[in-house]
């Protein structure tokens, strides 16, 4: 058995592996015979079938696994041992024609998809800009007065607003507008006009006194959702797709009463463990709290440019386009995926990605990235403290944060996803080292223009 490989250019190559019928024979002889003993054929004892019968009954299947084996090891041995960069997996080449019961010589041929070469020292040279979001009074004020809802309390009213909740009765009307022999009557239930679908419903509720009695419409308020109607009507699921309208008596109004600026709710919003005593304290703090909470957009987009930039300064890297068209084609086949075809835009964006994972790939190699149990303890730590603060919890105990950690590593998807982001924290954070980072600060606007320009 012999292995050769034909450069065609950079990034495409073929590799021939040439077998002859007695490289493998005596493999089949062997296997055939063991054939017949695990599974004899019927009127001989396991091991006493004629070695011509046995080869009639098995000999092209186990012909076929035997040649498909030795051809695969000589295949990926070459690969390994000569080190080529391959690009998805080898693909028959289509001039491969071979017949392995009745040929003594056959060549089968593979074509490959080679990586590119790649030439990229990290140095101060290059410029990646870091872009720090301005944190505005206005963006503390907002922030104040959302925790001063957050921790209020709930006191009574004798005017709703669109924040109310209130407590009622209801009956279901006809078409003509009188109530229901046999309809829902519900004596007391839960109106939240902030929830409502509808916009138009839900202002029926705002301005209204205790008292008052209106017509309104559950199905509209709530856009048919029935777990909401079931709710709000106090029946069981199954009876709760009604379209009738309603006549509501506002019996009790609760309006939320903002949390006082006093040390009880700077204790709310940054943790008991606060210093913080009097309101300008507090307003640093909160800013302070908003730059952390930004930190991650900043580094995310830094990421953005950083992966822009080092592929430009790579060059133009060719890829074998063509194999990895059919490469991709291949994998949605095996996948028995509907369809098959590889658009042009699916291949470019496919390309875009693939050159920025080769510059990954070797730059992590060149600063010997290595990725420990402390680094991905350390990214799920800050992937729960993100979670967190997307609900709006900002400033959590660190407790809190390692148990919500703890909780996630125990999700596979959610693990993966970790380790993936212990990986980007060590790279990334070896990039800012290795070059020199442009440090600006811009508004909220103009850090969403960045990714507009992007689009364009």
């Amino acid at each position: 058995m012999n292995v050769s490989l034909e450069q065609i250019d950079a990034v495409n190559a073929i590799v021939t592996v040439d077998i002859k019928k007695e490289d493998f024979a005596d493999s089949v002889a062997k296997e055939v015979a063991q054939m017949g003993v695990r599974h004899p054929l019927k009127g001989f004892r396991p091991g006493k079938a004629p070695k011509s019968l046995l080869m009639k009954f098995y000999g092209p299947s186990v012909t076929a696994d035997v040649v498909d084996r030795m051809v695969s090891k000589a295949l990926y041995d070459h690969i390994r041992e000569n080190k080529l960069q391959v690009l998805g997996e080898p693909l028959p080449n289509e001039t491969t024609k071979v017949d392995i019961m009745n040929d003594d010589e056959m060549a089968f041929k593979f074509d490959l998809g080679l990586a590119p070469a790649i030439e990229l020292k990290l140095n101060k040279r290059i410029n990646v800009p870091y872009y720090n979001i301005e944190v505005t009074d206005q963006m503390v004020d907002d922030a104040i007065a959302h925790d001063r809802k957050r921790l209020g309390t709930l006191v009574d009213g004798e005017v709703s607003d669109k924040e109310s909740m209130l407590r009622g009765s209801m009956v279901e009307l006809d078409e003509e507008g009188n109530e229901k022999a046999d309809g829902i009557k519900v004596e007391r239930t839960i109106i939240s006009p902030r929830y409502m679908a509808d916009e138009e419903e839900s202002a029926k509720f705002v301005g209204v006194k205790v008292g008052d009695t209106f017509t309104f419409n559950p199905h509209k308020a709530n856009n048919g959702n029935i777990a909401e109607m079931a709710s709000l009507l106090n029946v069981d699921r199954n009876e709760a797709d009604v379209k009738s309208d309603f006549r509501v008596t506002i019996e009790e109004i609760k309006v939320n009463k903002e949390a006082e600026m006093n040390e009880e709710f700077f204790k709310g919003v940054l943790g008991t463990d606060t210093e913080v005593k009097d309101e300008a304290a507090f307003r640093e703090a909160v800013r302070e709290m908003i730059q952390r909470a930004n930190v991650p957009e900043s580094n995310y987009r830094f990421t953005v440019d950083a992966q822009r930039i080092l592929t430009e300064k790579a060059g133009e890297m060719p890829l074998p386009e063509e194999f990895l068209k059919r490469f991709l084609k291949y994998r949605r086949e095996q996948d028995e995926k509907e369809n098959t075809e590889v658009t042009d835009e699916e291949l470019k964006s496919m390309l875009k990605q693939l050159r920025w994972q080769l510059v990954k790939d070797y730059l992590a190699q060149e600063l010997g990235i290595r990725v420990e149990k402390e680094d991905i303890d350390n990214a799920a730590f800050i992937f729960a403290q993100e979670q967190l603060s997307q609900y709006g919890i900002y400033n959590a105990p660190e407790d809190i944060i390692k148990q919500q950690a703890e909780r996630f590593m125990q999700d596979e998807r959610a693990r993966d996803a970790i380790q993936e982001h212990a990986i980007d924290n060590k790279f990334y954070a070896a990039v800012r080292e290795a070059v020199k980072v442009n440090e600006k600060t811009v508004s909220v606007e103009e850090f969403r223009k960045l990714y507009e320009k992007d689009e364009k």
